[in-house]
């Protein structure tokens, strides 16, 4: 038996929209620097080095693919699962990096012209529009129409976490002072 929740259009459209376009930004991105993210693929260390190229092609379709999903009525719910999983599949991999200390590799999120390094913040994004799908999956089909003012709350949400989802993903990817200081080398006599 499913579990179908009412929740209001607007909440579901917002949460479409806001994940199809992070998936569309980040793949057309990974499609304008193709090799550089192959290379940032096989950096990972998660797969054989045979499979990474082939599958950083393979991720920005995917993505693309999952965009349009979200905005068809028809595939929305396999489209917010699917999304689901490949940002927790995502989420993972940057995990399974820090814990081995490899916090100074590219994320490859794209979701900047600057290179993000990882950080625990850039999971927790993921966690954040894994959270955003759940609604898409679990709304019950045609709860009502919407009107000309829902649509133009939708557009207002919508812009409004995709400004956040822009600015947390440049601040999660800059590199903390107290970092800098901790990598530093201690100066002569061991007076800092």
């Amino acid at each position: 038996m499913a579990v179908e929740l009412i929740l209001d259009p607007v909440v579901v459209w917002t949460a479409r929209l806001v994940l199809a376009a992070v998936l569309l930004g980040a793949a057309l991105a990974k499609l304008r620097a193709l090799e550089e993210f192959a290379g940032v693929v096989h950096n990972y260390r998660l797969l054989p080095e045979l499979l990474a190229r082939p599958l950083a092609y393979a991720l920005p379709v995917l993505e693309l693919a999952l965009a349009l999903g979200l905005l068809l009525d028809a595939t929305r719910r396999p489209a917010a699962v699917a999304t689901a999983v490949l940002l927790a599949v995502f989420a993972c991999a940057m995990a399974i990096n820090l814990w081995r200390g490899r916090v100074h590799i590219d994320c490859g999120c794209f979701a900047s012209a600057l290179k993000q390094r990882l950080s625990w913040a850039l999971v927790a994004r993921n966690g954040v529009l894994i959270a955003l799908a759940l609604p898409v999956v679990a709304q019950a089909s045609a709860v009502r129409t919407l009107g000309p003012l829902d649509l133009l709350t939708v557009a207002v949400a919508s812009g409004g976490l995709l400004l956040l989802y822009a600015a947390f993903s440049q601040l999660a990817g800059l590199e903390t002072p107290d970092h800098r200081l901790r990598a530093a080398p201690a100066p002569a006599g061991g007076q800092r």
